[in-house]
């Protein structure tokens, strides 16, 4: 299976709620160019911030929409680095 960036994933994501990357960016306070440069390495909060516009949890964020099993691999556009989340809890 080849792994997606997490660019790839997450505008999938935006595409699959019916926005452009231009209402995207204005729902979470970017500009679309400023989205853009987001995309290449989020940080932890804007993942949690995306997410949350999405109405997803960050490991659904980035997961693809799959079910996550043992851990996902996404890869860095920025550095190429490989990232691997094992596990997310989030405690309410």
């Amino acid at each position: 299976m080849e792994e997606k960036s997490i660019r790839e994933i997450i505008e999938s994501h935006i595409s699959e709620a019916g926005m452009t990357k231009k209402q995207f960016a204005e729902k979470i306070g970017r500009t679309q160019g400023s989205l853009n440069n987001m995309l290449s390495s989020p940080s932890w909060p804007s993942l949690e911030k995306m997410a949350a516009v999405l109405n997803l949890s960050v490991q659904q964020l980035v997961s693809d929409g799959q079910p996550m099993q043992g851990e996902l691999s996404i890869k860095c556009e920025k550095c190429g680095s490989i990232i691997k989340i094992k596990e997310i809890k989030v405690e309410q």
